[in-house]
């Protein structure tokens, strides 16, 4: 591997969780005068998705990214230069089939992948969110497929990144939503009382959290 391409994942990795700050985010923060950011989270969502499917993908190696390396027409080795000026990254929806050739590690909730994608070209090329809960269209992408990818190969969690001083409203705006996410072993909620949200949620969910979150089971 040529010298330039060497540190590439972990580049990558440090853009993906700036991308996850702020699709957390735009996802879960609707104050007035932030409407915007419904249309936007979906955009940040799929961007921080795209970034850490690369990141694995590099960590094989770099050029696993590109589909056109066989384009080069002379044998000396391949270095950044060449790849800034004639690089072509694999598509969104080709990422988790390059990333379970590459590594054998599969993208956990292909139906919320697809979805995402459909969804941030329905934004991005008609501006038309219609017909959909986005906010829960995002936050399942994300606690489906990047927070478990995040956990099991980068042993981090997904609710640590966003632009708030406290992962309380993060996590509550999950327990709202009955999403499952990684919990750090370090949380602790003092913005907000948990049992507020989990009042209407199941049982088997309310049992999951509280084990997680170490709260007592309510009656």
């Amino acid at each position: 591997m040529h010298e330039s391409l060497k540190g590439i994942s972990t580049r990558i990795l440090g853009l993906a969780t700036d991308a996850l700050k702020r699709a957390n985010t735009d996802a879960v923060y609707f104050d007035p005068g932030m409407e915007h950011r419904q249309s936007l989270a979906p955009l940040a969502a799929a961007h921080a998705g795209e970034l850490v499917l690369k990141a694995l993908i590099a960590k094989e190696h770099p050029l696993l990214l590109f589909k056109n390396i066989g384009e080069k027409a002379t044998d000396d080795e391949i270095d950044l230069d060449w790849l800034l000026k004639n690089g072509r990254t694999h598509d969104f929806s080709r990422l988790p089939s390059v990333l379970w050739a590459a590594s054998g590690i599969k993208v956990p909730n292909m139906e919320s992948y697809r979805r995402i994608a459909e969804l941030r070209n329905q934004i991005q090329h008609f501006v038309d969110d219609r017909d959909c809960d986005v906010q829960y269209a995002c936050l399942d992408f994300i606690y489906s497929n990047i927070d478990p990818l995040l956990s099991k190969h980068f042993g981090i969690a997904a609710c640590k990144f966003h632009e708030d001083q406290f992962d309380d409203y993060v996590i509550g705006c999950l327990l709202a939503h009955q999403i499952r996410f990684t919990v750090p072993r370090d949380t602790m909620l003092t913005e907000i009382d948990p049992n507020e949200y989990l009042q209407s949620c199941s049982h088997d969910y309310r049992r999951w959290a509280c084990t997680e979150l170490k709260l007592d089971l309510p009656i």
